[in-house]
């Protein structure tokens, strides 16, 4: 069984390079994929992955 990895939102927005605080109000608007584990948001790597692709093709078809 193989186990996803899951981001802070420190290391999201390390990786997006927007702000901790960016990230997680995405999160709580539902902007970007999260479950909130007591206190604070945890997004899996590949659900990450996803949305940024899916991101990336919105921008370029629409564009």
């Amino acid at each position: 069984m193989e186990t996803d990895h899951l981001l802070s939102t420190d290391d999201v927005g390390t990786i997006l390079k927007i702000s901790k605080i960016t990230v997680q109000r995405w999160c709580h608007e539902g902007k970007i994929p999260a479950a909130k584990i007591g206190k604070a948001y945890r997004i899996k790597k590949t659900d990450l992955d996803r949305w940024y692709e899916d991101k990336l093709l919105e921008n370029t078809v629409f564009q």
